[in-house]
């Protein structure tokens, strides 16, 4: 998930800063008709609105195609969509949604204990609770390193992340998100 989450990140970026004045309308049929990887991944999924700052569409894209397809998804497929349908909404602006919809992404229990800590952190974040944020970074930190950590791997995974919810908590979600603090806002 962690590639997924990088290349959404740059996909809000990229339309953040763009400023483009279009129209958000979509056709449901185009992207229903598209298997999970193109939809999900391809330069004519979801994210081909998202790169025109139509956060709130790519949302209900994902939601449209997720409702066509859900019968043959993939417990981890559901996870990645429900993920960046939040990214989406919160990118958008609407936190309250943003929130629900990553309280749905959690791995199972006992899986992937960073991933939970940067769930919690986004959702902290987004509910603008700031010292939780914080207790949640510093829990992070404090996570010991696996035996079989390989050489110059970061650990934990997502603490970059949560370090840039942390110091961007005054920012628009979908600059936070990416580390960026607000930087190209325009008033």
């Amino acid at each position: 998930m962690r590639i997924i989450i990088a290349a959404v990140t740059a996909v809000i970026m990229s339309g953040a800063a763009a400023g483009q004045n279009v129209s958000c309308e979509f056709n449901p049929d185009h992207f229903t008709a598209q298997d999970y990887a193109t939809f999900n991944a391809g330069p004519n999924g979801w994210q081909a609105l998202a790169l025109m700052d139509c956060y709130g569409a790519a949302a209900d894209a994902i939601s449209v195609w997720h409702r066509t397809h859900a019968a043959s998804l993939t417990g981890e497929q559901l996870r990645t969509l429900t993920w960046n349908a939040g990214l989406m909404r919160g990118a958008d602006g609407d936190y309250a949604s943003a929130a629900f919809l990553f309280q749905q992404t959690f791995p199972p229990a006992g899986e992937d204990a960073p991933q939970h800590y940067y769930t919690y952190g986004v959702i902290a974040f987004l509910e603008r609770d700031r010292e939780g944020l914080m207790r949640i970074r510093n829990a992070m930190a404090s996570m010991p390193s696996p035996a079989d950590l390989s050489e110059g791997t970061s650990w934990p995974p997502h603490m970059a992340s949560v370090q840039a919810l942390v110091d961007c908590f005054d920012s628009p979600f979908a600059y936070a998100i990416a580390g960026a603090c607000g930087e190209g806002i325009e008033d």
